[in-house]
């Protein structure tokens, strides 16, 4: 079963994840926890590429929201 993980990272609130059922929920959360100034990374590396679906930044400091995909149980 695989499930998308919601990071969110904020350099003063901490790092928080949260598990959805589905990629649609989980990229339209992540999306609600951003500002309108939020930029959405286009070009995403290989290392992303492996699981990644979704990496958006916002402010200053290296914030940033991210969906990735994730194998429950996986063996």
């Amino acid at each position: 079963m695989d499930a998308w993980i919601v990071i969110d990272e904020d350099r003063h609130a901490g790092v928080n994840a949260l598990p959805f059922s589905t990629e649609a929920a989980a990229v339209e959360y992540a999306r609600s926890l951003l500002p309108d100034d939020a930029t959405e990374e286009p070009l995403l590396s290989q290392a992303m590429r492996d699981g990644w679906v979704l990496c958006l930044t916002h402010g200053a400091e290296g914030d940033c929201v991210r969906v990735v995909k994730r194998t429950v149980d996986k063996p």
